[in-house]
């Protein structure tokens, strides 16, 4: 993988440096795994109770880091070191990652605080690439998690290249049938991302599609007299997990919006008959989503 970006690993006793495919020495303990994961989602469960409005998509990111919910939640997530995410179904494994990386950005805001008030992530250098958790003894970042293993290793949309190489044994995780759906369902700590959800293998299907159907109906927007549309930048930058233009993109998203987007929606297309129109604006908005 050549020279790697140090990792600040959040779920060991002593923070330390580690390169992203290192191995723990440790082999991943494997009936522990479910029990493991159905403790992280009620700790999970307990902090969003109380520190997310999900009305808002908001945390409260400095009552949230001194609370004893948080400190409960590190200390199941020191346990993510014996998770065999070899004995998941590809279902687990995609509810396990989708929570794990929400957590993870939670988790690594609360760290990035500690130092300074960050307005936005992008303040922290290198956010997604050097924040990680140890997860059966291998190390995922954030960008190891959304695009190495949720979005099936397909290039990262900034430097258009997958972010593990075709050697790297963490593939053997990745998601085999990409499900578009889970771009309403990773939050990474912008107003303009879908809210902090906990989610369940056993109810995974009906939970993307309210995430999906809120996250678009909320975001999408419509001129009805310009017939134009503003459109979150999710759908710009990961537009081929969706379909292959842009015109297929709004295919795919007119069934979740409103109504009025709807309608747009059906005019622009009638008007450019299968050519990528013109007159949609993508925005986003990258202010922290700190109440």
């Amino acid at each position: 993988m050549g020279d790697s970006p140090q990792v600040l690993i959040l779920n060991v006793n002593a923070n330390r440096n580690a390169k992203t495919d290192a191995r723990s020495p440790k082999s991943p303990a494997g009936n522990e795994a479910m029990e493991i994961s159905e403790h992280l989602q009620k700790s999970m469960l307990r902090m969003s109770g109380k520190f997310l409005n999900e009305s808002t998509g908001t945390v409260d990111y400095k009552s949230l880091r001194d609370s004893e919910e948080f400190r409960d939640y590190c200390t199941f997530a020191s346990s993510l070191e014996k998770v065999d995410i070899a004995s998941f179904s590809e279902q687990q494994l995609l509810a396990f990652f989708i929570n794990i990386y929400n957590a993870l950005t939670v988790h690594s805001i609360c760290e990035a605080q500690k130092t300074s008030d960050i307005g936005t992530t992008l303040d922290v250098p290198n956010f997604w690439a050097t924040h990680g958790y140890t997860i059966g003894g291998f190390i995922f970042t954030l960008d190891d998690i959304e695009h190495g293993v949720l979005r099936g290793n397909r290039p990262h949309p900034s430097t258009e290249k997958p972010v593990l190489g075709q050697s790297d044994i963490r593939t053997t995780f990745s998601i085999k049938q990409v499900d578009p759906r889970i771009h309403f369902a990773l939050n990474c700590g912008a107003k303009s991302c879908p809210v902090v959800r906990v989610y369940n293998s056993s109810n995974l299907e009906a939970a993307l599609e309210t995430a999906t159907e809120s996250y678009l109906r909320q975001e999408v927007l419509a001129d009805e007299n310009e017939r134009s549309l503003r459109i979150p930048k999710i759908m710009q930058w990961y537009m081929s997990d969706f379909a292959e233009t842009q015109t297929g993109m709004l295919r795919w998203i007119e069934p979740y919006v409103g109504p009025v987007e709807g309608q747009v929606i059906k005019s622009i297309l009638d008007a450019n008959k299968g050519n990528d129109p013109d007159v949609v604006e993508y925005f986003y908005d990258w202010s922290l989503n700190k109440a």
